[in-house]
């Protein structure tokens, strides 16, 4: 149950939330269950916070800052994270339904079994997620960063790779992913396919599998 003094706090304003959090570095805030629909949490500094099963349906979280933050099971559909840190953030089974996650930083995050359908991760960095069983339904992950994340049992269907960075993911039992979604891919160097795939890629794109000249 969220912290009634938190919730207070937040309301009156990023502004007033951050300076209240500087001076406050050792507490851990509590909006777990809260009601922040529509919220206007710009630039939030909300590190560590817990925001497990809350509702932020449509709220603004551009540039706010959310390392280690708990957020399973959070409504998040059509929330907008874009520029947000999320380093870290437990998300398991949170519902990221049209969200907008542009050039996101979601490194070691925890997407585990997420609904990330429709949402666009355009530009997003995904370094070493786990996105293990996630809905990835029509997500866009133009020229994302997806090195060594893991996309195992996740599902692909209509999924733009376009451009993305597929060093060393992980796609082992993915469903609905095809070779020409890969093959739309800057890199798949090191990357772990079905056999079918790999053998596809083998003959019709090799150079994806080659290690890039930045690996060199």
């Amino acid at each position: 149950m969220a912290n009634p003094e938190h919730l207070v706090i937040l309301k009156r304003g990023v502004q007033v939330w951050n300076s209240w959090r500087g001076e406050n570095p050792n507490i851990r805030p509590d909006f777990s269950g809260a009601d922040l629909l529509q919220a206007g949490l710009r630039g939030a500094f909300l590190v560590g916070a817990n925001l497990e099963g809350a509702s932020l349906v449509g709220a603004n979280l551009a540039k706010s800052v959310l390392w280690r933050a708990n957020l399973k099971r959070a409504n998040l559909q059509r929330a907008s994270f874009e520029e947000a840190d999320l380093l870290e953030a437990n998300l398991k089974g949170a519902n990221l339904l049209m969200a907008n996650l542009k050039r996101v930083d979601l490194s070691k995050a925890n997407l585990e079994e997420v609904s990330l359908a429709r949402a666009d991760l355009e530009f997003a960095k995904l370094w070493r997620a786990n996105v293990m069983g996630a809905d990835l339904y029509g997500a866009k992950l133009k020229k994302a960063t997806l090195y060594g994340a893991n996309l195992e049992k996740v599902d692909m269907l209509e999924t733009k790779l376009d451009g993305a960075i597929l060093l060393q993911t992980k796609f082992r039992g993915a469903i609905h992913l095809s070779v020409r979604q890969l093959a739309k891919a800057t890199t798949l160097y090191k990357a772990e396919l079905e056999e079918t795939l790999r053998e596809q890629i083998e003959r019709d794109y090799p150079h994806l599998l080659e290690k890039p000249k930045a690996e060199e």
